[in-house]
C-alpha cells in the first residue's frame, strides 16, 4: 500500500509504502526558493518517481491540514454561480441540519474520492497537530511516549498535548489559536528587525550575547497555566491575531522600547531582549514538560512543531525536565507533517502496527557518480577520480581549506547532516569568520555546529544522549573550549550531530581520518548554501555554488574538484 503525505506550508511531499519510508523532500530544494509555500509539485514528482508508481497508484494521499475546521453553516442557502464551489457549498449548507450547539458541528476530518475515467485518487484531510505528533511518535524508538506539539496555529489550535503507545495516539489537552507560543515567537523576531516565520534561529543566536534585563518582563507576555494545562499571552501587546503587517502593538514598544529595523546597529538592548525571551521560552516550555510529566506518568518525550527546532531549548528539556529520553522530529517544521499525515493514516486510521523507526535523514534525492560526471563534463571542469575521498577530505580540512561534502541522498529537513554539507577545521578560532567572508555571509553572532564521531561525544560534550539530527544544544567541556573553538558558542554550547557508522558510513569515515590525523573527532559542519538559499539538491546546484563563492574543494561522489589558482 503506498500513502503520500502533502503539507503546503513549508511544503514538502512523502511517500510510504506498507509502513516504510521511502522518500520525503521539500519543495524549496526543487524551486529554490527558501521556505517556499507553493504546492509541492517537484516534491510530488520525486516521491512518485522514486517509489516507481504514477500518481493513480497510490491508495491514499492525505493532506495534513484539516479544512473541516472552517466549514460552518452559511448564513444564506442562496445558490452559487460557479460550480466548482459546491465543493464547499454542499457541505456547509448541510451543517444547517445537524442540532445542537456549534461544537456538535466540528469536522475532525475529512474524506474525498476523485474518479476518473480510468482510476480513481482517494484524498484525505488529517488535523494538523496529529499529523506533526505522528511524524514524531510513530517514527520514534519509544512504544510508549508524552507527546508536545508546540506552533503557531494548525486547525485553529496552537499546541497539544497527546499520549502515544502503539499504533495509537490520545488527544490530552490542547491551547486554541490565539494564544500562541509560536506566533510571538515571530513577533519578537520581527520586533528586532528581522523576518518573522523565517529569521527565529538568529534570535536564539543572538540570544547567547545577552543578559537577562528584560526576563520580568516576558514573564508578563507569555506564560503556561498549570491549572487548565493551557498557554496564556498577554494579548494587549500583540496584533498577530488580527493579520496586521506589524505583529506587535505600541503597548509592546512601550514595555520594551523602539523596534529594531532591518538595517539597525545590534545594541546590547537587543541582544538583552533575544536572551531574555530565549529563556522565557525555555522555562515556559519546561513547566509543560513538567505538567505532561505528570499527567502521562511518561520517561520519553516526543516532540514536535515549529516551536520544537529550538535546539537550545531542546537541549534544556533534555537535561532538567522530568523526561529522561526526548526524540525530536529532524522536519519538527510544517514540512514534517508531510511525513507525519503518512503514518497517522497508516498507523493511527488503518490500524496498522508500527515497524519503521527514523534512524537518519536521508531521503532526498540522490546521484549516482555517472549522474555526477555528467553534469562536471557539461560544466566544463576539471576534476579527479579518488578511490578514497573521506582521506583525501579529511586531509584538506585539516589544511584548513572549506569543502564542500556532497554525498548520497540528500537531507530531507533543515539541517546539513553530512551529505550536503560544508565542512572546515573546527580547531580554528578564525574558521567562522573565514566561512562567512567566504561563503556564507552570515551575521557575525551565528553559530556553527560540530559533528562528532558517537564514540567520542562524551569526550567533547557534557551530555552523551545521541543528538542523531542536529536538534539539541549540549555544553561544550570545558577543557574542549580551546580545541574546538570554531563551534563552541559564545554561551560554551554547541547544536552537536551525532555521527554513527551505521547511519552514515562515509561521514563516520571522513570524522575518523580527520581524528588520525588532528587527533581531533569533530568537525565543523554547516549547510551547502550560501545566505538565504535552500540547501543544495543536484551536482548541477552544487557546481553553481561552488564556484559562485569562496570553498576551496568540493567532493562530488568519488569525484574531487578544485578550483584553480
Amino acid at each position: 500500500m503506498y500513502i503520500l503525505g502533502l503539507n503546503d506550508s513549508n511544503s514538502a511531499a512523502a511517500i510510504i509504502k506498507d509502513g516504510e519510508l521511502i522518500a520525503a523532500a521539500r519543495e524549496e530544494r526543487f524551486d529554490r526558493i527558501k521556505f517556499s509555500d507553493s504546492y509541492p509539485t517537484k516534491a510530488v514528482d520525486y516521491c512518485l518517481s522514486t517509489a516507481g508508481i504514477g500518481i493513480k497508484e497510490l491508495d491514499y494521499i492525505v493532506f495534513a491540514w484539516n479544512p473541516g475546521h472552517e466549514l460552518e453553516p452559511q448564513c444564506s442557502s442562496a445558490a452559487v454561480r460557479d460550480h466548482k464551489h459546491f465543493l464547499h457549498y454542499i457541505p456547509n449548507n448541510l451543517l444547517r441540519h445537524i442540532g445542537g450547539d456549534k461544537s456538535n458541528k466540528r469536522i475532525a476530518s475529512i474524506d474525498e474520492k476523485i474518479e476518473f475515467n480510468e482510476g480513481e485518487l482517494s484524498i484525505r484531510f488529517v488535523p494538523h497537530h496529529h499529523s506533526h505528533a505522528a511524524g514524531a511518535f510513530f517514527v520514534s524508538p519509544y512504544e510508549k511516549a508524552a507527546i508536545m506539539t508546540i506552533d503557531g496555529y494548525g486547525d485553529d489550535i496552537t499546541h497539544k498535548f497527546f499520549i502515544g503507545e502503539g499504533n495509537k495516539l490520545e488527544p490530552v489537552g490542547k491551547t486554541l489559536f490565539p494564544h500562541s507560543m509560536g506566533h510571538v515567537y515571530a513577533a519578537v523576531t520581527q520586533f528586532l528587525g528581522y523576518r518573522a516565520n523565517s529569521d527565529e534561529w538568529k534570535v536564539m543566536g543572538l540570544a547567547a550575547y545577552g543578559n537577562q534585563d528584560y526576563y520580568d518582563r516576558f514573564a508578563k507576555v507569555i506564560r503556561f497555566d498549570k491549572d487548565v494545562g493551557e498557554l496564556r499571552v498577554n494579548l494587549d501587546l500583540f496584533s498577530y491575531y488580527i493579520w496586521t503587517p506589524r505583529r506587535y502593538t505600541d503597548v509592546f514598544i512601550n514595555m520594551f522600547g523602539p523596534e529594531r529595523y532591518p538595517n539597525d546597529e545590534i545594541t546590547d538592548r537587543h541582544m538583552n531582549i533575544a536572551a531574555s525571551f530565549q529563556k522565557r521560552i525555555e522555562d515556559v516550555v519546561l513547566d509543560m514538560c513538567t505538567y505532561l510529566a505528570e499527567k502521562t506518568d511518561m520517561d520519553n518525550l516526543c516532540f514536535s512543531g515549529g516551536v520544537a527546532m529550538n535546539s537550545k531549548m531542546n537541549g534544556r528539556i533534555l537535561d532538567e525536565s522530568p523526561f529522561s529520553k526526548v526524540w525530536v522530529q529532524p522536519s519538527a517544521d510544517d514540512a514534517g507533517c508531510s511525513l507525519g499525515a503518512c503514518f497517522y493514516y497508516w498507523n493511527q486510521v488503518l490500524g496498522n502496527d508500527r515497524s519503521f523507526i527514523m534512524e537518519h535523514d536521508y531521503w532526498g534525492p540522490g546521484f549516482s557518480d555517472d549522474e555526477i560526471k555528467s553534469v562536471l563534463d557539461n560544466s566544463l571542469v576539471s576534476y579527479e577520480y579518488l578511490e578514497n575521498p573521506e582521506s583525501e577530505a579529511a586531509k584538506s580540512i585539516a589544511d584548513n581549506k572549506v569543502i564542500g561534502w556532497f554525498q548520497g541522498r540528500m537531507e530531507h529537513g533543515q539541517r546539513a547532516l553530512g551529505n550536503r554539507s560544508l565542512l572546515a577545521d573546527p580547531r580554528d578560532p578564525k574558521m567562522k569568520d573565514k566561512i562567512n567572508g567566504l561563503i556564507k555571509h552570515r551575521e557575525w553572532y551565528r553559530p556553527f555546529a560540530p559533528s562528532v564521531m558517537e564514540e567520542y561525544q562524551g569526550d567533547y560534550f557534557e551530555i552523551d544522549h545521541h543528538s542523531p539530527f542536529m536538534q539539541m544544544v549540549y555544553p561544550v567541556r570545558k577543557d574542549k573550549h580551546d580545541v574546538i573553538p570554531a563551534v563552541v558558542h559564545n554561551d560554551g554550547t554547541g547544536r552537536l550531530q551525532t555521527v554513527t557508522k551505521v547511519a552514515n558510513k562515509r561521514y563516520w569515515k571522513l570524522i575518523d581520518e580527520f581524528r588520525k590525523i588532528t587527533g581531533v573527532a569533530v568537525v565543523l559542519d554547516t549547510s551547502f548554501n550560501d545566505n538565504d538559499e535552500p540547501i543544495v539538491c543536484s551536482p548541477k546546484e552544487a557546481v553553481r555554488t561552488f564556484y559562485g563563492t569562496g570553498i576551496h574543494e568540493l567532493y562530488m561522489g568519488n569525484y574531487r574538484i578544485v578550483k584553480s589558482k
